[in-house]
């Protein structure tokens, strides 16, 4: 059947938001890659704003999702939201079997997955709903898939995942595309399709803090034991490259991060460093970096067949040799934070958190505390268990005094109260009563009256896992959401935010606390628990009330004591959240009013990243330890940015028919740099190509070597953005932007065994930049 037919048959039933207005009026400047890719945030409409995309470009379309729920929406909000009679019969048009010829086609990642390599009717358009799953196996087939179809492809998620590892994102990216275009929780705060919410973080110290701190001390003692060790520094010594490096220059520089690995452990020692060896990386002393474990695995494993006998115990009593493998530091170094996954202190957390929050809202406490284990077991107990899990937290609630509007809600039970439960098969619970256990046949009718509990308020605290309400539960009426569980995804966690922002159309004043729980070692807030939580805090705008500011940057306090307390405050004045949010997104300005993203550098780091100024002044400034002025520094970012935005504008990856402009500006912390009237898409694009410039110099084809000093006899290496380095055409057209805005440097091309030298001594010199990208609303 042609697809006409159906496509005649559609039109949007209601009137379009602004923001997918946008979205749709700008559709043809997005496929030029033949890729589009849409981030929108909850409550923003995707499925919609699918199917009207899929209307407009009028191709035999595959839809594919991560669940049957899902797949199942797709053709409610076809029939619901587009046709004028719903229950028309679409059996000609529309199928949720793959292997269906027919012109819309519904299905699941798994049910391609099981059928690669089978032959599959032809699509013009591949859409990917929740396309953040497609980053392992699912990616692979689904990227043989749109390459044998040569279809366009749609990918609409809510969640990129930002901090996948890089062979990952890079995965998502080469299926996906660039972001094109995005919708953002701010904007749908600022239409009220999501209501105002704040973050908040509850610190607690771990009661297992004299395992934790051994680990640190066994960490310490085996690096003391590899560094400087007798045997490994005799060997270096006498090993050729370091006897006569000038005879084997042409080695070394085939394998010049093993040749630095040697001189960072000779280094180390106190021992000398061949005057040769420094001149052929053309480095001085200091450039030579500080002994790391990343430096130790370099050495090891290129030297691992002449290892001695005492590095060899080390690495395999501390677990870092494994199948001839090495890695360091060993995995019980790196899963330290393991331990700081402590049920006692979790558990403690939510149970105060919970405690503020029936305080504070009272009866209108609509609260959902999510755990990672269910825990059946634990609910034969009399007494509260010592685990950590969704029947343990139901335990330790009733023992702290049952206001009866508990419930639990995992995937293998529902615990209610008794009264809910009528004409419902179900068993008591041992020692608690008035609740009652549900399962089996009894499954989806106790979850469709837990839900309906929950939205009267007949039951205001859920206690559930992550498996079962991560994945669409509906409960609009959610006010206080405890995340619990020991995630540290991105993409997991924000689907988990969304379930509390979404508007509760009976409730229009609700505002929601979401609490993301750090266990720490100490009562200084720092370790591996705070690490991974203000990762994935980079990842999302919120609102600093604080500040008065939406934004993605955060700094807890140093103090567990002084976070906890700030939370609390912020907590018990939910009620003003409204308020804030409106003040915080009436920004005004010349940007005005949507979430940017801003390219920063600290005030330490724009020391050592920035081209240095030239001259006398400048040099004697430098020896008697003044830094580059802030007017200097700020010209300086600026001049960078505007190599990468002409270099992209003469190679037509920016549009040149509107004003995109550069701004630099001043913070508390250090400089920002961003770039106006720029699509999403664009904005994104500049972003990663800055990032390249500032960041440490990885692998690129081309570098830029900018002398510095008084007498020019330091260097400054710069990379080429891989955007520029793929075709010596395009290295040129950013060279010339360089010297036309910069003026100084020489271009090195590192795919020979000089450059390969020069490149080496780049990734020594640049290795501590670093970059960071914010979120701002402006």
């Amino acid at each position: 059947m042609s697809i006409t037919c159906l496509l005649g048959a559609m039109a949007f039933r209601h009137s379009w938001r602004s923001y997918q207005a946008r979205i749709l009026d700008d559709l043809e400047a997005h496929l030029d890659d033949r890729k589009l890719h849409i981030v929108a945030a909850p409550g923003a409409g995707k499925t919609v704003l699918g199917l009207e995309i899929i209307r407009k470009l009028g191709l035999r379309t595959l839809v594919l999702a991560p669940s049957l729920l899902v797949r199942d929406q797709w053709i409610d909000r076809l029939r619901s939201d587009f046709l004028s009679d719903p229950d028309v019969d679409l059996s000609q048009y529309v199928s949720t079997d793959p292997a269906a010829d027919v012109v819309f086609r519904v299905s699941t990642y798994q049910s391609i997955h099981q059928r690669r390599g089978e032959a599959l009717p032809a699509c013009e358009l591949l859409c990917l709903d929740e396309a953040h799953h497609l980053r392992k196996s699912w990616w692979h087939t689904l990227s043989q898939l749109a390459e044998h179809h040569d279809c366009v492809t749609l990918s609409l998620t809510a969640t990129p995942p930002y901090d996948a590892v890089a062979h990952e994102w890079a995965n998502y990216d080469a299926l996906c595309g660039p972001i094109d275009a995005e919708i953002s929780a701010p904007e749908l705060v600022a239409t009220s399709d999501l209501c105002p919410h704040q973050d908040l973080v509850y610190t607690a110290v771990t009661t297992c803090s004299a395992q934790y701190m051994r680990n640190v001390q066994e960490e310490a003692e085996s690096f003391s034991q590899l560094r400087a060790d007798r045997e490994m520094l005799a060997q270096i010594a006498a090993h050729s490259w370091i006897v006569d490096c000038k005879k084997h220059a042409d080695e070394i520089l085939n394998n010049a991060q093993l040749f630095s690995a040697m001189l960072v452990y000779l280094r180390d020692a106190g021992c000398s460093v061949p005057t040769y060896a420094r001149r052929l990386l053309q480095i001085e002393i200091a450039d030579i970096p500080s002994l790391s474990w990343g430096w130790l695995e370099f050495l090891f494993a290129g030297l691992k067949k002449e290892l001695p006998a005492t590095i060899l115990d080390v690495l395999a009593r501390s677990g870092a040799l494994h199948n001839d493998r090495i890695t360091l530091p060993a995995r019980k170094f790196t899963k330290r934070t393991e331990i700081l996954q402590d049920d006692a202190s979790r558990m403690q957390a939510c149970l105060e958190i919970h405690a503020l929050e029936r305080s504070i809202r009272g009866p209108g406490l609509r609260q959902a505390i999510l755990v990672d284990r269910v825990g059946r077991l634990s609910l034969k107990s009399a007494l509260p268990t010592d685990g950590y899990n969704a029947a343990s937290m139901f335990q330790r609630l009733l023992a702290d005094g049952d206001p009866g509007d508990l419930a639990i809600m995992t995937g293998q039970f529902i615990v209610l109260p008794r009264g809910l439960a009528e004409g419902i098969e179900s068993k008591d619970l041992p020692d608690a009563a008035g609740y009652v256990l549900l399962m089996g046949r009894s499954f989806d009718a106790a979850v469709t009256r837990a839900n309906q509990a929950f939205r009267s308020g007949k039951v205001r605290v859920v206690i559930g896992t992550q498996a079962f309400l991560g994945q669409g539960w509906d409960a609009p009426s959610l006010n206080s959401l405890i995340l619990g569980t020991n995630l540290s995804s991105f993409v997991a966690v924000n689907q988990l935010r969304g379930r509390a922002l979404r508007i509760d159309r009976f409730a229009p004043e609700k505002s929601a606390n979401i609490w993301h729980l750090a266990i720490l070692p100490d009562e200084d807030v720092v370790g591996e628990d705070l690490t991974a939580l203000v990762r994935r805090f980079a990842c999302f705008a919120r609102i600093d009330r604080d500040a008065g500011e939406i934004r993605s940057y955060f700094a807890p306090e140093q103090r567990s004591d002084v976070q906890n307390a700030k939370a609390l405050r912020l907590a018990r004045s939910y009620e003003t959240l409204h308020s804030d949010w409106a003040e915080a997104l009436d920004v005004g300005g010349d940007i005005g009013g949507r979430l940017v993203r801003e390219s920063c550098v600290n005030w330490r780091q724009s020391q050592l990243i920035l081209p240095r100024p030239r001259g006398v002044a400048h040099w004697f400034r430098g020896l008697i330890g003044q830094p580059i002025p802030e007017a200097e520094v700020e010209r300086m970012l600026l001049r960078l940015a505007r190599v990468v935005l002409e270099s992209l504008r003469q190679l037509s990856e920016i549009r040149t028919d509107h004003d995109a402009r550069l701004y630099v500006a001043k913070g508390a912390v250090g400089f920002s740099v961003g770039v106006q009237n720029a699509s999403r898409f664009e904005e994104t694009l500049f972003h990663d190509t800055l990032r390249e410039l500032l960041n440490p110099v990885a692998n690129p084809r081309y570098l830029i070597q900018l002398p510095s000093g008084l007498f020019r006899r330091n260097a400054q290496f710069f990379a080429v953005p891989s955007r520029f380095d793929g075709h010596k055409r395009r290295a040129q057209v950013f060279w010339r932007n360089w010297q036309a805005m910069v003026g100084r440097g020489t271009l090195t091309y590192t795919r020979t065994i000089a450059g390969r030298g020069v490149l080496q001594t780049a990734r020594l010199k640049s290795a501590g930049h670093q970059s960071e990208t914010h979120l701002l609303w402006r």
